[in-house]
């Protein structure tokens, strides 16, 4: 582990070693309960 912290978005805290924000992977939401992940509506 090298320490960084990131926010409930993935955004990386200031001075922190991670170089970039968390990837979004592709997704889409099935109903307002289901989320799929990994595909999304352009695939």
């Amino acid at each position: 582990c090298h320490g960084s912290t990131f926010d409930v978005a993935g955004r990386v805290f200031k001075n922190k070693p991670a170089p970039d924000n968390l990837e979004v992977p592709p997704h889409m939401y099935l109903s307002d309960t289901v989320l799929l992940i990994g595909e999304d509506k352009k695939a």
